[in-house]
């Protein structure tokens, strides 16, 4: 009995017990057999989730993305994010690798390097519940559960307050957009994805919820959908005002398109950009 006792007692002051088990987005059970302490991080989401977490200090690399967060910088690089090299995150001699799919998680694998991805089939993030699932998740991998557990709790807290802020407000006609070229075929968020769910709880009405996923949209067809606002790319912004195709779109004449990275809806300041979309399609709400 004393034995058991002081097994609880060491394992209340040293924290969370390895080896651990997680599920990734396969479904599969994957082991943690100690703690990790050189990570490897292959997209921004995980690294921003190390960081909130007070882990930054166990990132020894990271592949190349813009919106990797800052504290992050400065680290060695293994290639972009789209294309990692295997030969570059191997030489690091990392003891966990997060956020690899397909033959590059494979190969990692099979040289015995723990790979962990979380969020829906291959990784995607498909809105708020995946990057919730993907804290909660890495939080474990790393020994840090309470600590994950506050940071969800933060972030739900932050999506209620704005929802309570826009909950009766008229739902406005909003399009997220991603717009190559002045006249060229726009990409329209449809619903199943982030740009849709943010949308809805921002207090809009996605003028494309009758399309999944990211069809290609004719020019002829966003006129016909006139929304009062647009969401895209930042670097498009100015595509959209130099059309003269889209010259008589509502949100185009009342200058009411706006830049928001997708990468911001799909990390863990989704809550900060939730605030920040629902204040300007409803400034009187947060007066």
């Amino acid at each position: 009995m004393r034995a058991v006792l002081l097994g609880l007692l060491s394992f209340a002051l040293l924290g969370q017990a390895f080896p651990v088990n997680v599920i990734d987005d396969r479904g599969r059970e994957i082991l943690i057999p100690k703690e990790p302490s050189r990570i490897v991080v292959l997209l921004p989401l995980y690294g921003e989730i190390l960081v909130d977490l007070g882990l930054a200090h166990r990132v020894v690399g990271l592949a190349r993305s813009p919106d990797n967060p800052p504290e992050l910088l400065g680290l060695p690089e293994v290639g972009p994010s789209f294309a990692p090299s295997l030969e570059a995150i191997v030489a690091l001699a990392p003891d966990l690798v997060l956020g690899g799919w397909g033959e590059l998680r494979e190969r990692l694998e099979a040289l015995g390097i723990v790979v962990l991805t979380a969020g829906g089939p291959d990784g995607w993030i498909r809105g708020v519940l995946d990057v919730l699932g993907a804290i909660r998740t890495v939080g474990k991998a790393l020994g840090k559960v309470e600590e994950a557990a506050r940071l969800v709790g933060q972030i739900c807290e932050e999506i209620v307050w704005v929802e309570a802020h826009v909950l009766g407000q008229p739902r406005i006609s909003v399009a997220f957009l991603y717009l190559p070229a002045p006249d060229s075929p726009a990409y329209a968020a449809g619903a199943g994805t982030p740009e849709h769910e943010i949308i809805l709880r921002a207090g809009g009405e996605n003028a494309f919820s009758d399309v999944f996923g990211y069809p290609l949209v004719s020019l002829e067809e966003l006129i016909l959908r006139d929304p009062e606002v647009i969401l895209t790319d930042p670097a498009q912004i100015g595509n959209f005002l130099a059309s003269p195709v889209l010259s008589g779109l509502r949100a185009v004449q009342a200058r009411r398109i706006y830049g928001l990275r997708a990468a911001q809806i799909t990390s863990t300041r989704v809550a900060a950009a939730l605030r920040e979309l629902a204040q300007l399609l409803h400034p009187q709400a947060f007066r």
